[in-house]
C-alpha cells in the first residue's frame, strides 16, 4: 500500500470524525439527536438505507456469486422479495410508526405489549446488532489487511487486522456520538457515492484489461450461462429460485427493514409517512441496480481470469487481490 493510499484512508477517517463533531452543534434536543428533527430529505434517507444494508460482505461476496464456476445472476431473484417486503412495510408498518412521536420502534412495542416486551426487544436488538456489525468490521479489516500485505509482503496481517478494527471502531463511535442520526445519514450518502464510484471504476479497469474487452466478457458470460436470472422450479435443494427469493426475501426484508431500529430510525427522520415510504421503495430500485452491477463485475472477473482458469481458480480473496493488483493506486 503506497503513501497516497494511506493519506486517502486516514484523510477520510479524519474527515468523517470532524463531520460528526461539527454536527454536534446542531443537536439541541433528543429529537434532534435521534431523528434529525425529522427534516432529512427522502432521497438522502433512501441513499442511507442502501448504504446501511450494503456492507463489505456485499461488495466482496456478490461479485463472487457470478464469478463462481457455475455462478449466474439468479441471486437477483431475492430482490423481488425485497421489493415485496418494502411494499408491505410501506402499507402496514410505516403508517403505524408515524401515529405518535416515536423515536424508536420499540416504543410501539411498549405501548402495545408493555415495558417487559419493549426491554426484551431492545436488548435483543443491541446484542444482535453488535454481533452483526462485529462481523462486518472484521471483514473490512481483513480486506484492508489483504490489500496492505499485497504491497508489503513482510507485514503481519494479524496486527493490521487488529489495528484496523480498533481504528475504525474509534472513528465510528466518535462521529456517531457527537453527530447523531443526521450526521450518520449524510456520511452514508457520501459512502454510497464512493463505493458505487469504486464499483464503476473496477468495472472500467477490468474491461480495459480483458483480452477482447467488453464484448468478449459478455460473450464468455453468455457461453457459460452467467446471465441466467429466473428459476421457477420448486427444487428445495437449490440456493436461488424465484419462489424462495420472493417469499424468503419478503420476510427477511420485513424483519430487517420493518422492525429493526437500525433502519426504522431512518424513516423517522422525515416528517411524513409518504416520504418515508418513497425513500424505502426507491432504495429497492437502487439495490436492484447495484446488485446487477456487482454481479456483472463478477462476470468481468470471470472473463479476466479465464486464461488462468484452474480447478482452484475460485480461491477466496480473488475480488480484492484482483483489483488491488491491477488498479493504479489513485483509483483503489
Amino acid at each position: 500500500m503506497q503513501t497516497l493510499d494511506l493519506i486517502i484512508i486516514f484523510g477520510y477517517l479524519i474527515g468523517i470524525t470532524a463531520f460528526g463533531i461539527l454536527f454536534s452543534g446542531k443537536q439541541e434536543t433528543t429529537e434532534d439527536y435521534f431523528v434529525g428533527d425529522r427534516s432529512v430529505p427522502w432521497w438522502a434517507i433512501a441513499m442511507s438505507i442502501v448504504a446501511t444494508e450494503t456492507s463489505t460482505i456485499t461488495f466482496v461476496s456478490v461479485p463472487g456469486i457470478a464469478f463462481a464456476k457455475n455462478g449466474n445472476f439468479q441471486f437477483l431473484q431475492l430482490v423481488f422479495g425485497y421489493m415485496l417486503g418494502r411494499i408491505v412495510i410501506s402499507v402496514i408498518f410505516i403508517p403505524m410508526y408515524f401515529k405518535g412521536e416515536l423515536q424508536t420502534v420499540y416504543q410501539l412495542l411498549g405501548d402495545r405489549f408493555g415495558t417487559r416486551v419493549k426491554m426484551l426487544a431492545s436488548a435483543l436488538f443491541v446484542v444482535m446488532r453488535n454481533v452483526a456489525d462485529g462481523v462486518r468490521l472484521l471483514l473490512t479489516a481483513i480486506v484492508l489487511a489483504a490489500v496492505y500485505t499485497s504491497f508489503n509482503p513482510g507485514s503481519d496481517a494479524t496486527t493490521i487486522i487488529i489495528g484496523s478494527i480498533v481504528l475504525l471502531g474509534i472513528v465510528m463511535i466518535i462521529f456517531t456520538f457527537y453527530g447523531g442520526m443526521e450526521a450518520v445519514i449524510w456520511v452514508e450518502v457520501v459512502q454510497l457515492v464512493i463505493y458505487i464510484g469504486g464499483a464503476i471504476a473496477a468495472a472500467v479497469v477490468l474491461i480495459q484489461n480483458i483480452d477482447g474487452g467488453f464484448s468478449h466478457a459478455v460473450a464468455l458470460g453468455e457461453q457459460f450461462n452467467k446471465f441466467s436470472v429466473f428459476d421457477f422450479g420448486w427444487d428445495m435443494t437449490k440456493t436461488y429460485t424465484f419462489w424462495a427469493g420472493l417469499f424468503g426475501g419478503c420476510f427477511l426484508t420485513m424483519s430487517t427493514h420493518g422492525t429493526d431500529q437500525y433502519l426504522v430510525q431512518r424513516y423517522l427522520c422525515t416528517k411524513k409517512p409518504a416520504s418515508a415510504s418513497l425513500a424505502l421503495l426507491s432504495s429497492g430500485a437502487v439495490v436492484l441496480g447495484q446488485f446487477i452491477g456487482f454481479l456483472f463485475i463478477g462476470v468481468l472477473l470471470f472473463a479476466f481470469y479465464a486464461p488462468f482458469n484452474s480447478p482452484d481458480y475460485a480461491q477466496a480473496g480473488v475480488v480484492g487481490s484482483g483489483i488491488s493488483a491491477n488498479f493504479p493506486f489513485s483509483k483503489r
